[in-house]
């Protein structure tokens, strides 16, 4: 069963939720008791199997051009400068 999150224009609150995917679409309350939670965009990392390289296509850090990818800044062990 996946986690879906949720935000709450009345108490301007963001929770999550497990839920079945068939319920995905129903309305929710919020964990105060109001109604009509909006379901928010989840940013999720997708993983991989151990041992394997990850593939992040236009987003890997090749050793050039404007940045690590990680927007640090430098200010850590990703390589940018």
């Amino acid at each position: 069963m996946p986690v879906y999150e949720y935000y709450c224009q009345t108490c301007d609150t963001k929770f999550e939720k497990l839920r079945p995917m068939s319920a995905s679409a129903d309305n929710v309350d919020c964990p105060s008791g109001h109604s009509g939670a909006l379901r928010t965009l989840s940013l999720v990392a997708r993983g991989g199997r151990a041992g394997e390289a990850a593939d992040f296509g236009d987003f890997a850090w090749d050793g050039g051009g404007a940045g690590g990818g990680c927007a640090c800044g430098g200010a850590c062990s990703c390589g940018a400068m």
